[in-house]
């Protein structure tokens, strides 16, 4: 459960600040779901200060062993099987107590041992309550 700490505007996507309501982590995800097709729902029914079941896939690429660590490097391990998210697989992972996802594309550029590192440039809400973003509809 993730608690909506403010919504910023920028020319094409939206930033929501989200709070994990478990870990009080703050999340910084894009929110990209205002290109939807008509009929589509998106995530602007979001409000500040109010409560939502939310999925963050991470952005990026894994760590490679001559990279240099830095605060985008998540130590993560692989918490359950492939998932569908209406048209695409995602993975879910957890690092320090806090649940992701990563694309399938990503994770077979991956060779899983108990932990991997996982460089990540970005977040982007992938489903918010029971909200799929239109990205994956697509």
């Amino acid at each position: 459960m993730f608690e909506v700490i403010s919504i910023s505007e920028g020319r094409v996507t939206r930033y929501v600040h989200l709070r994990n309501c478990e870990t009080g982590t703050i999340e910084h995800c894009f929110d990209d779901s205002f290109f939807c097709d008509e009929g589509q729902k998106d995530f602007w029914f979001m409000k500040v200060g109010e409560r939502y079941e939310c999925k963050i896939l991470l952005f990026g690429r894994p760590h490679k062993p001559d990279d240099e660590i830095d605060e985008e490097c998540l130590v993560c391990r692989v918490i359950g099987p492939m998932e569908k998210l209406g048209l695409h697989n995602i993975i879910p992972i957890e690092s320090e107590g806090n649940y992701y996802y990563i694309s399938e594309k990503d994770a077979k550029k991956m060779d899983f041992a108990d932990e991997f590192i996982f460089h990540s440039s970005r977040r982007d809400l992938v489903q918010v309550d029971d909200v799929i973003s239109p990205n994956f509809l697509r």
